[in-house]
């Protein structure tokens, strides 16, 4: 579990360093609303931070826990399309990055610990 954890907290990363990158550079920035998409993939990450990453009863299992987290992703996806303005679409586009880069170290993870 604890490398699932890692590699999530790393994939929060790569794209805040992203945003970041967006943000100091005007190529981001719409002309006609002055809004840098970077505004967007940062409160998409902070959606992401609330994620509770201590396992839960029942997590036990790496599967399981994996397949929760992904869960939870999902449902920040749908509370953000709900809630967040983000006219082109680069915060939901920033969950969705971690969630299959999440879901595709979970099955390369299991392939290799395969018998």
């Amino acid at each position: 579990m604890d490398a699932i954890r890692h590699y999530f907290l790393a994939q929060l990363a790569e794209q805040e360093a992203e945003a970041a990158r967006h943000l100091g550079d005007g190529y981001w920035t719409d002309s006609r609303t002055g809004r840098n998409v970077g505004l967007d993939e940062l409160q998409a990450i902070g959606a992401m931070k609330a994620i509770a990453l201590d396992p839960r009863p029942g997590d036990e299992d790496t599967h399981i826990y994996l397949s929760r987290l992904l869960a939870d992703l999902d449902d920040v996806a749908n509370r953000f399309r709900a809630a967040a303005p983000d006219p082109d679409g680069y915060g939901i586009a920033t969950i969705g990055t971690v969630a299959r880069r999440l879901a595709a170290f979970g099955a390369s993870a299991r392939c290799r610990s395969a018998p």
